[in-house]
């Protein structure tokens, strides 16, 4: 959920970052982490960790990548199979660290050593029998019960999304700024028109920090009430008018009526999920009818 998140909501600053890829690796990443879920389900004990390392790992190049920048030849070339993954050695935390709030924040927390500790790589790798698969056996003997494999899994896998997730709040501070969603279309009118600025809104956003301590999470947004970008974009939307009754509702009506053609006429669209907002009333619902009706007519003619 917090992957899914962070991606639906990374800023959007031109039409082309759209098709950039900048969220492919997180978009990865989460595939990693299902894999794993379902690994450890079936008793796939050693894969289910070597997935959450791929996860890890992937996960880190979604920061390693946004640094360098989409536009970097690297990362056209990697994205297109074309160049190998780069080795996570001193100049990839190095890169890392060259963000302010990354390298302020693990001079406090330590993060990056952290990161190199998480020993999946002993899973990999298959450093004896307590890493294997043959191992499940010594592994029942030194746990208390049948389920301390997944305790030990699950510890893991918080901490892997716990990671990531600081690494991109910090990396993207205007993930940090939470608006409900009454206050934007109270602004804007419709889910459409919000536009993607970066930051999150309903109450499902508080699940990217679920995992972060409160103090790490306190120097998270510390240092991102001081970006100026995140400052310029709270400025902006705190500045926004709220939008009278008669505005709100020309502009639901508006985008209902772009919204019926595309979902084949007013019927289906009436059973779509899109006519389920309860600012659409049985007036409105009326007008549009005979509006449907009469674009209908207009055509015949």
């Amino acid at each position: 959920m917090q992957f899914f998140l962070i991606s639906q909501n990374l800023p959007i600053k031109q039409s082309s970052d759209f098709f950039s890829g900048q969220d492919f690796s997180l978009a990865e990443s989460f595939e990693e982490l299902e894999c794993s879920y379902q690994l450890i389900k079936f008793g796939f004990y050693k894969q289910a960790f070597i997935s959450l390392r791929v996860a890890l790992d992937i996960g880190l190049f979604s920061i390693y990548w946004s640094i360098l920048g989409t536009e970097n030849v690297d990362f056209k070339k990697w994205l297109s199979s074309k160049k190998d993954t780069p080795f996570k050695n001193k100049s990839f935390w190095d890169v890392l660290r060259a963000n302010n709030s990354i390298h302020t924040f693990d001079h406090n927390y330590d993060l990056i050593r952290e990161i190199k500790n998480l020993g999946f790589s002993d899973f990999v790798h298959t450093k004896g029998l307590m890493y294997s698969n043959f191992g499940e056996f010594q592994r029942k003997i030194r746990g208390k019960d049948k389920f301390e494999n997944f305790r030990y899994w699950t510890h893991n896998f918080k901490q892997v999304v716990r990671t990531l997730s600081i690494l991109h709040l910090l990396k993207f501070p205007s993930l940090t700024l939470r608006y409900s969603t009454d206050y934007l279309l109270a602004r804007f009118g419709t889910f459409d028109r919000i536009p993607i600025f970066g930051g999150g809104y309903g109450d499902e956003m508080k699940n990217i920090s679920s995992f972060i301590e409160s103090g790490q999470l306190e120097m998270i947004n510390e240092l991102a009430s001081k970006d100026p970008e995140v400052i310029e974009i709270k400025n902006w939307l705190e500045g926004l008018p709220e939008l009278n009754k008669d505005e709100l509702y020309n502009i639901v009506l508006e985008d209902a009526k772009k919204a019926i053609p595309q979902w084949g006429g007013f019927e289906k669209w009436r059973n779509s999920p899109l006519s389920q907002d309860d600012r659409i009333d049985t007036k409105m619902f009326e007008e549009l009818r005979n509006w449907s009706l009469s674009q209908k007519s207009s055509g015949e003619n």
